[in-house]
């Protein structure tokens, strides 16, 4: 059984062999420590590398963290700004799942990196997204804890 504050109590099987990781972390004006679980089945365990297994399995369902670590992990060329279009794109294609999380949002994203520079060219050639006009480095914004953990209820 799995709880935490503000949420029912839901059962949880994740087969033989499971991987967990649990700890404390010490956050600045509190007394005591935030206990953690993570927790997943052999067969998501096994697949060590995302961007080999086609499989990314993330902490939050915002729009900037998923385009800016799929980005990141497979080493596409792109702009924040996307973000919500590659979101679109990832409905689209059935490409990203809900999974369950206590005190966050994870979503497993399914695809490769031809698959998603596919979709990137798509984008470019009809106009949906658009390249810069100037070239130089692209600031990405940064991302902290609270973008990704839900506020305790």
């Amino acid at each position: 059984m799995v709880e935490g504050p503000g949420v029912q109590p839901v059962r949880v099987c994740l087969e033989r062999n499971a991987q967990y990781f649990k700890g404390s972390l010490q956050l600045a004006g509190r007394k005591k420590p935030v206990r953690h679980l993570i927790a997943m089945s052999k067969e998501f365990a096994c697949s060590t590398v995302a961007a080999s297994s086609g499989r990314t399995l993330l902490a939050s369902s915002e729009n900037q963290l998923i385009w800016a670590s799929l980005a990141q992990i497979h080493g596409i060329p792109g702009m924040p700004e996307w973000a919500d279009w590659f979101a679109g794109e990832l409905e689209t294609h059935q490409a990203i799942i809900c999974a369950l999380g206590i005190g966050c949002a994870p979503v497993l994203v399914k695809g490769e990196k031809e698959q998603f520079l596919d979709w990137l060219g798509w984008g470019v050639d009809s106009g949906a997204v658009s390249l810069p006009t100037e070239t130089g480095s692209i600031r990405w914004p940064s991302l902290d804890l609270k973008d990704i953990f839900l506020p305790a209820s």
